[in-house]
C-alpha cells in the first residue's frame, strides 16, 4: 500500500492515512482503501475498523486539488456534460465509500486533526466518529471552489443531521471546529487526550460481541437512516461533475493551487 500504514490491534485494525507533506486524499489513497476493504472483511480476526491521520494535527486535509483541477481540463477537452437526467455509475470514491458504509464490521473514524471536504467525506462514510479536542478546522468547503462535496458530503450530511442543516453547512461553505460539529450531531464525542486509544477502545467493545448481531445491527441502523430517493448519491455525484466541467470551477481551482484564491480555512 502506497499510502495505507495497517496495524493490528487484536481483533482491531488501525489504518493511518499517510500522503505527505499535506495529507491531501488521491487516487492513490482510494486504490489503497478499494484494495484493502474488502480484504479485512474477509479477514475473520478482523471485527472493527479504526481511521486516523499519519501526520500529527491532519487526519485527511481534503481530496487533492490539483487532481480534480485535472479531472476538470480532461472531461472538458473530452466536450462531455452531465445531467441530472442521466445519473452517474459509481466512481471509485463512492466505491470505496458505499464499501465501508456497507461493510458488515464497524468501521471508526478518530478524527486527529484537520479533516476537511473529501477527508469528511470519508468520516462520514464511517459508522462512528470521535474528534480530538483542539483547534483545527472540519467542514465541506467546496462552494467556493464552485463545486459541491461531491462524493457523499451532501447526502450524508442531510441523512444525519438533517436537509436544512446539511444546506447550511454546504451552502454557507464555513468550516468549523470539533466542538461545533459535536453540536450539530456529526460527531459521536470529542476526546481529551488520545483520540486513537479511545477510538480503539471503542473498536474494541464492539469486537467483543457476537459478529454477526453487530453486523446485523449496523445494517438495520443504516437503512432505518436511508429513506426517500434511493439515487440521491447517484444525483450527487452527477451534479459535482456538471460543475466540475465548468470555466467558474476550473478557474478558481487552478487559482487556489496557484495560491491566489484564498478560501476561510485553507488548512495549510
Amino acid at each position: 500500500m502506497k499510502q495505507l500504514k495497517l496495524e493490528r490491534r487484536g481483533a482491531v485494525a488501525l489504518v493511518r492515512f499517510d500522503n505527505p507533506p499535506h495529507g491531501y486524499m488521491d487516487n492513490d489513497t482510494l486504490a489503497d482503501l478499494e484494495a484493502l476493504t474488502p480484504e479485512l472483511d474477509a479477514d475473520a480476526a478482523v471485527r472493527a475498523v479504526v481511521y486516523t491521520g499519519a501526520a500529527d494535527g491532519v487526519f485527511i486535509r481534503h481530496f487533492d486539488t490539483d487532481v480534480l483541477a485535472g479531472m476538470s481540463r480532461s472531461l472538458r477537452e473530452k466536450g462531455l456534460g452531465f445531467s441530472a437526467e442521466r445519473r452517474l455509475p459509481p466512481r471509485n470514491i463512492d466505491r470505496v465509500f458505499d464499501a465501508i458504509a456497507a461493510s458488515p464490521k464497524p468501521h471508526i473514524a478518530a478524527i486527529n486533526g484537520t479533516c476537511m471536504g473529501g477527508g469528511l467525506e470519508l468520516a462520514l462514510a464511517c459508522d462512528m466518529r470521535f474528534a480530538a479536542e483542539g483547534d483545527y478546522r472540519m467542514g465541506q468547503i467546496e462552494i467556493a471552489l464552485g463545486i459541491l462535496p461531491g462524493a457523499g458530503g451532501v447526502v450524508r450530511t442531510a441523512r444525519m443531521i438533517g436537509a436544512a442543516k446539511a444546506m447550511e453547512l454546504c451552502l454557507l461553505g464555513e468550516a468549523f471546529g470539533p466542538a461545533q460539529a459535536l453540536g450539530l450531531g456529526l460527531l459521536n464525542g470529542v476526546v481529551k487526550g488520545d483520540v486513537v486509544a479511545h477510538a480503539v477502545g471503542v473498536a474494541e467493545r464492539i469486537a467483543a460481541h457476537p459478529p454477526l448481531a453487530v453486523g446485523h445491527i449496523k445494517r438495520i441502523a443504516r437503512a432505518a437512516n436511508e429513506p426517500g430517493d434511493a439515487d440521491a448519491l447517484g444525483l450527487e455525484r452527477t451534479l459535482f461533475l456538471d460543475l466540475l466541467v465548468r470555466d467558474e470551477a476550473l478557474n478558481n481551482l487552478e487559482a487556489y493551487n496557484a495560491g491566489k484564491l484564498a478560501l476561510k480555512d485553507r488548512g495549510d
